[in-house]
């Protein structure tokens, strides 16, 4: 907490409210985790004088994160009978509250590594659908776990043809209209049978619906734009209409821009990460409310930063290391 007692000499702003978080964040390490607000917070201190009763407020962890190892299976014994997925040892994901998910990061940034990590997780928690375009990690992962997957037509071709293209796009978007269904199917059920004016999917006794796609600007390469119109649209609705009904999307890519990820998806998706390198032209697409770069932690790969919109305890911006995997 920041308290000016007043009269002041000097002008209380935004930019002032940064340059106080970035001289804190690096004095207050490691004793501190902070955490970057969306925007300014001001709070009133009504036990003290008039001229020292607001103050500048900037949320803090105590003690700095430590990546999670360990096996899926022990990892995912934290997520029984609740809602959260472990990201590192004080921070989770809770799907309900921040539903959808989306990571960004160049090659070699661990975008794949953390996106097989919350599918495994996801596995147990219920239904997943795979979508990969480029049949690589994600697609190998569900074929072993035995899981839905949609994938081009090369996969089963030895001799490589019949690439990504306009027919691959189609059978995705096939297959998300499926689920679209359910999803309308569910919030029948929740309208009919329910006397509560809050619910979800929860009451219904069913399983959340987690669609992982992967690099899904590599899926819409070749595709018409009737093609693309249909499958933007349908992410429109599946992340606006999904939480009640428990059908959420995971999404990674390289660069979250506006002809990947419409803009009305992009802020309806609750956790967002980028990992790898961080710079102002990267970050703008994902966080455009950052006007300043954070600091990173000097972890290799799966280091970045990540916000979890919707949940009170992570109500902005901070390092994250995402977590390794022991086979």
């Amino acid at each position: 907490m920041f308290i000016p007692i007043y009269p002041i000499t000097y002008v209380i702003d935004e930019t002032f409210y940064n340059k106080l978080f970035t001289i804190l964040n690096l004095a207050l390490t490691p004793q501190y985790t902070l955490i970057r607000p969306l925007t300014m917070q001001v709070i009133t201190l009504g036990d003290r004088q008039p001229n020292q009763a607001r103050g500048l407020f900037i949320p803090a962890r105590v003690g700095k994160p430590q990546r999670l190892q360990g096996t899926i299976t022990n990892l995912a014994k934290q997520t029984d009978n609740t809602t959260n997925i472990p990201i590192m040892d004080i921070l989770g994901w809770n799907y309900v509250k921040s539903p959808h998910a989306v990571i960004t990061g160049v090659s070699g940034s661990g975008k794949s590594y953390f996106l097989k990590y919350l599918f495994s997780i996801c596995s147990r928690i219920g239904e997943v659908v795979a979508i990969d375009p480029k049949g690589s990690d994600l697609a190998r992962l569900a074929k072993r776990k035995g899981k839905r997957m949609i994938m081009p037509e090369f996969l089963d071709n030895r001799e490589g043809n019949n690439s990504i293209g306009g027919k691959f796009l189609q059978d995705v978007i096939n297959s998300l209209r499926e689920v679209e269904e359910a999803m309308y199917q569910r919030q029948s059920e929740l309208y009919q049978t329910t006397l509560r004016i809050s619910t979800d999917y929860r009451e219904l006794n069913v399983k959340p619906i987690f669609i992982f796609i992967d690099e899904l600007a590599a899926l819409l390469t070749g595709a018409s734009k009737k093609v693309k119109d249909d499958f933007q649209n349908l992410l429109i609705r599946l992340t606006v209409l999904g939480r009640e009904s428990g059908v959420y999307l995971i999404l990674s890519m390289q660069s979250a821009r506006a002809e990947y990820i419409p803009t009305i998806v992009r802020d309806s998706i609750s956790l967002r990460v980028q990992l790898g390198r961080i710079n102002s032209e990267n970050t703008k697409f994902l966080f455009p409310e950052l006007s300043e770069m954070p600091m990173v932690p000097l972890g290799g790969k799966g280091s970045g930063i990540i916000s979890i919109a919707g949940d009170e305890r992570y109500a902005g911006i901070e390092p994250v290391l995402t977590p390794t995997i022991i086979d």
